[in-house]
C-alpha cells in the first residue's frame, strides 16, 4: 500500500464538492457573462439565474461522487461488487437528483427499470459525466498499489454504468489517473511536465484500450505548450469548456497543471472562465485537494458547504476502510 494520508483523501473528496459548488452559479454561463452578471465568483453564490439552488450547494458531480464512496467503502476489496451496487446508489438518488443531464437521467431511468450497466449509457453523447465522478477510484488505486491493468479493468466498469462512449470513458479515466498521480505528489515535489507526460501517456494508453479516437488526448498535446500561455483560461485551445468530455476533462486538468501550488487562485480562475463550471470545478478542486490536502482549504469553503459534516464523515469512512484494508 502506497503512503496516502487521510487529509489527501479527503482533500480530493470534498475538494470535488467545493469545486462543484463554487461552479454552481455559473453553470453555462459564457466567460463575459460571468463577468458582467457575477463580476467573477471569489465565494459561494446564490445561482440567480435558474433560482433553484443556494450558495454552497452543490449540483449532480457531488451526488454521484459520494455515491461511489460510499460503494467503495462498504467493498474495498471487491471490485467486481462495484457495478450494481452503484447502479443501486444512482437509482436512490433519482428522488433528489441534482441538474442530472439528459445522458445521466436517461441511463438511471433505465437501470431502474431493470436494465443491465451494460444497457444502461447513451454511447452516442461523450459527455463529461465520467471524469466528473472519478476522484473516489483513483483514491482506490493510489490506496491498494494495484498495477495499472489491474486498476482499469476495475475502473472502467463503475465509469461505464452511465456513460458507455470510449471519449467519455478516456476522460474518466484521466481524471482516475490524474488524483491518483497527484495523491503521492506534494506542492514541493510536483514537476508539471512529469505530470503533464503522465497524463497525456494515460490518455494515449486509455485510447488504445478502447479502440477509442484520439480526441482527448490530442487536446492534450495541444495544450502542451500553451500552459504558460495567456489569457489564463485556455478555452480558445480547448475549443470551449462545455459538457463534452473531450472539452471538460483536459481543460481542467491543463488549468491544475499550470499553477498546482496556488489553489485558490487555480481553483476559481478556471470556474471563472464559465461553460461547464460546476462540472471543471469540481475536476479542479479533486486533483488540487489530492495535491494539498483538506486542510489547506480556506475555513470559509468548508463552513459554507452544503453537507459538510456529512460528506465529511463519509469521507473519512472511505479513507479508513481503505487504509486498513491489506
Amino acid at each position: 500500500m502506497t503512503n496516502v494520508s487521510a487529509d489527501s483523501i479527503l482533500g480530493a473528496l470534498l475538494g470535488t464538492a467545493v469545486g462543484d459548488a463554487l461552479g454552481m452559479p455559473i453553470e453555462g454561463l459564457s466567460h463575459q457573462n460571468v463577468r458582467t452578471y457575477y463580476k467573477g465568483i471569489k465565494e459561494y453564490r446564490d445561482d440567480d439565474q435558474r433560482g433553484d439552488l443556494s450558495a454552497g450547494q452543490w449540483t449532480d458531480d457531488t451526488q454521484m461522487t459520494f455515491a461511489l464512496v460510499r460503494v467503495l467503502t462498504k467493498f474495498p476489496d471487491r471490485p467486481a461488487a462495484w457495478p450494481s451496487a452503484t447502479v443501486e446508489e444512482y437509482v436512490r438518488l433519482r428522488s433528489e437528483a441534482r441538474r442530472w443531464g439528459n445522458t445521466t437521467t436517461t441511463a438511471v431511468d433505465r437501470l431502474a427499470d431493470g436494465a443491465s450497466p451494460a444497457e444502461s449509457g447513451v454511447p452516442d453523447r461523450p459527455t463529461d459525466g465520467a471524469a466528473m465522478r472519478a476522484a473516489p477510484l483513483g483514491i482506490w488505486w493510489a490506496a491498494q498499489d494495484v498495477d495499472r491493468d489491474d486498476a482499469f479493468e476495475a475502473v472502467r466498469p463503475v465509469l461505464a454504468v452511465t456513460h458507455r462512449h470510449p471519449v467519455a470513458l478516456v476522460a474518466g479515466w484521466g481524471q482516475a489517473a490524474a488524483v491518483h498521480t497527484l495523491l503521492a505528489q506534494s506542492t514541493d515535489t510536483f514537476e508539471r511536465a512529469a505530470f503533464w507526460d503522465a497524463m497525456l501517456e494515460a490518455a494515449t494508453w486509455a485510447e488504445a484500450q478502447l479502440d477509442a479516437t484520439d480526441r482527448v488526448s490530442s487536446r492534450l498535446q495541444n495544450l502542451t505548450d500553451r500552459l504558460d500561455a495567456f489569457p489564463l483560461d485556455l478555452r480558445d485551445a480547448c475549443d470551449g469548456v462545455g459538457v463534452r468530455a473531450e472539452e471538460a476533462w483536459p481543460f481542467a486538468c491543463a488549468m491544475v497543471a499550470r499553477r498546482a501550488h496556488l489553489l485558490e487562485n487555480t481553483l476559481l480562475s478556471g470556474i471563472n472562465v464559465g461553460g461547464d463550471a460546476d462540472t471543471t470545478g469540481a475536476m479542479m478542486g479533486a486533483m488540487l485537494g489530492a495535491l494539498h490536502g483538506w486542510s489547506a482549504f480556506p475555513d470559509e469553503w468548508e463552513r459554507g458547504l452544503e453537507a459538510a459534516e456529512r460528506l465529511q464523515g463519509e469521507a473519512r469512512a472511505f479513507a479508513e476502510a481503505l487504509l486498513r484494508v491489506e
